[in-house]
C-alpha cells in the first residue's frame, strides 16, 4: 500500500507579517522606495529585510525584493533607500559576506520601471 501525505507548516507570502523600516517617494511622486522587514513560514519560519520600488498607490510585494537571490534569507540588514533625482534611486545596506551567501548576495536588480538602482554596502557586521 502506497501512502501518500502532505504536512502543512502554515505559512506563505499571505499570512506573511511585513513591517515598514523607511518608505522614499520620488521626487516626481511616481514611485515608493521601501525599506522593509518580513517574517513568516509557520514552524520552519523566516525573518529578513529588503528594499523595493512599487508605483505610486499600488501595495507592497514583499516578495518583490532587490536584494538576493533567495528573497527569504537575513543576508541584509540596515537597509536605507534614497532618492538622488526621478531617474535613480540608491539602497544602502550591510551584508553578510560568509561563503554561504556569496552566490545570494551577487543578485541585485539594476533597474526596475526605467529607475537605475544604485547599491552602497556599509561596512561593519549586519
Amino acid at each position: 500500500m502506497l501512502l501518500i501525505g502532505c504536512i502543512d507548516f502554515g505559512g506563505g507570502p499571505d499570512t506573511d507579517t511585513v513591517e515598514i523600516v523607511a518608505e522614499e517617494k520620488s521626487p516626481n511622486g511616481k514611485f515608493i522606495a521601501t525599506s522593509f522587514s518580513c517574517a513568516g513560514g509557520g514552524a520552519a519560519g523566516y525573518f529578513y529585510f529588503n528594499a523595493s520600488l512599487r508605483k505610486a498607490g499600488e501595495k507592497l510585494d514583499q516578495r518583490d525584493g532587490f536584494l538576493g537571490k533567495h528573497k527569504t534569507w537575513k543576508a541584509f540588514t540596515d537597509i536605507e533607500v534614497r532618492w538622488i533625482d526621478d531617474e535613480n534611486l540608491e539602497v544602502s545596506c550591510k551584508q553578510d559576506d560568509s561563503p554561504g551567501y556569496k552566490e545570494n548576495n551577487a543578485v541585485k536588480v539594476k533597474s526596475k520601471y526605467g529607475i537605475k538602482i544604485h547599491y552602497k554596502v556599509k561596512k561593519g557586521k549586519p
